[in-house]
């Protein structure tokens, strides 16, 4: 009776140390943060986007991340993707093909504490042909990148991504620059604005994007955040949530 008596006190205490723990979602930005998920911890993330174009118009449902702190330094992450309704104006009518898209897996690793001000860490995915004809690849594409955030003060910080996503079969390899400076504005209300490129042999796109965070005091996190594409006139604007449990 003892040893189950201790073990539930352990386990209701172990929880509660958990949830008291910091959860910093990835989302929202192109970009991924360098924060680890708390040992023991799982954070859900997820939202909705809408692209257009002079031509196409897209609207994605899902953008579903789980992470999985194994250790203070190390998660895993399930990419779990979106449904899709991509439509495109054609001559004389247009074409709307609905699905899902790829899903994937990953791990992150802490290569830096924040005891310097500065974060560090390693990421690496690897990309899943499982999603609809439509949508998928069809290849299992690795990718790899270098995550870095700097807090210049309590208000004002800095983060930034280095990312290579290999090529594989007709797939094209490119690399992927993000710069985002991130601010304070209330104890509850974040914000964050900054550049994006992925670069291609043949092909790039650079975007420009900012959106804000609003936290509630049930650990949730709302936001809303928009972009351009000013290579290519493609405008998004999306709106998501994360929690950690």
């Amino acid at each position: 009776m003892k040893k189950i008596l201790s073990f539930t006190v352990l386990l209701i205490f172990g929880f509660q140390f958990v949830q008291a723990q910091s959860y910093s979602p990835d989302r929202p930005g192109i970009g991924t943060g360098s924060s680890i998920t708390p040992q023991n911890m799982l954070g859900l993330e997820g939202g909705i986007q809408f692209s257009n174009t002079d031509f196409n118009q897209q609207f994605d449902i899902g953008q579903l991340l789980l992470r999985y702190g194994l250790t203070e330094q190390f998660e895993v992450r399930a990419l779990l993707g979106s449904y899709t309704s991509f439509d495109q104006e054609l001559l004389g009518g247009s074409r709307t093909v609905t699905g899902f898209q790829d899903m994937g897996i990953g791990a992150k690793y802490k290569l830096l504490s924040n005891e310097s001000k500065i974060d560090l860490s390693a990421l690496a995915e690897i990309s899943l042909p499982v999603g609809s004809d439509e949508f998928t690849s069809n290849e299992v594409v690795p990718s790899i990148g270098l995550l870095a955030d700097y807090a210049f003060h309590e208000t004002l910080s800095f983060s930034s991504n280095l990312g290579y996503t290999f090529g594989v079969g007709d797939l094209e390899d490119h690399w992927l620059f993000t710069v985002t400076p991130g601010f304070t504005i209330t104890d509850n209300v974040g914000g964050y604005f900054g550049y994006a490129g992925r670069y291609y042999g043949n092909f790039e796109q650079h975007w420009i994007e900012g959106g804000i965070t609003f936290g509630l005091n049930s650990g949730v996190q709302l936001d809303a955040n928009i972009g351009y594409d000013t290579e290519n006139e493609i405008t998004f604007i999306g709106a998501g949530f994360a929690k950690g449990f």
